[in-house]
């Protein structure tokens, strides 16, 4: 409901020609406007806030920002799990899983879940499928923790990872990721449904929940001709 009253507000924005500086209606009008509670209202502008599009000046309200003309669909600075993302662009999708497994963490992945290095994590390869070809490959770790008395080779990981984790009480809100050019594993580009030819695009990703707690570590390769990532920058105040 908040994701979709952020993209009505920004279509009413566009609609109503609302320049850099002009006041957006009250968080009351809005809700009157839309059917939809305040608190709603509130969490969808804060949306818009974090896209850059909003400007809040402390006891006068909320006004379009000078970033209106330079909008971008679906930011980097946006935090969307991949099934969102793919969805978003109209790709109907499956996921596959190729392997899930207790492990040794890397460093890296012990760094980031804030895990023993001696411990165990667990570790999920999945490919996210359009027409039999994989748009995504995926590597993903969390804590063995969040298995509770299942064993990973139990679980069904063919739907979403954050919708599962938010089901164990770990629903995703943030995270910091790094983007890079890198060459993907030999063992992943081998598979039939990959296309070793085009170029891929990694994001390695920390995620954490409400609470701030590191949940999620993944670095995941996106196909080149399917994926581009959007960036709007500004000037610091």
């Amino acid at each position: 409901m908040v994701i979709q009253l952020r993209d009505t507000l920004v279509e009413l924005i566009r609609d109503e020609q609302l320049k850099p500086g002009e006041q957006i209606p009250t968080e009351h009008d809005l809700a009157a406007r839309f059917s939809v509670s305040r608190a709603t209202v509130r969490e969808a502008l804060k949306l818009l806030e974090q896209d850059g599009l909003v400007d809040v000046v402390h006891g006068r309200g909320r006004f379009v920002s000078a970033n209106v003309g330079l909008s971008v669909n679906r930011p980097v600075t946006r935090f969307e799990s991949v099934t969102e993302m793919l969805a978003g662009l109209g790709y109907i999708t499956t996921n596959r899983t190729l392997s899930v497994e207790r492990a040794a963490p890397t460093d890296e992945e012990a760094e980031a879940l804030g895990v023993d290095a001696q411990g165990e994590i667990v570790r999920l390869r999945r490919l996210r499928l359009h027409e039999d070809s994989a748009l995504v490959v995926s590597v993903s770790a969390f804590s063995t923790a969040l298995l509770g008395t299942d064993e990973p080779a139990d679980l069904d990981f063919t739907g979403s990872l954050a919708q599962w984790l938010a089901g164990r009480g770990h629903d995703l809100q943030s995270s910091a990721a790094q983007i890079q050019a890198l060459p993907m594993p030999s063992e992943l580009a081998a598979l039939p449904e990959v296309d070793g030819k085009q170029a891929w695009l990694v994001i390695s990703e920390r995620c954490v929940d409400a609470a701030g707690r590191s949940v999620l570590f993944s670095r995941e390769y996106h196909r080149g001709d399917v994926f581009t990532f959007h960036v709007l920058r500004r000037r610091g105040t």
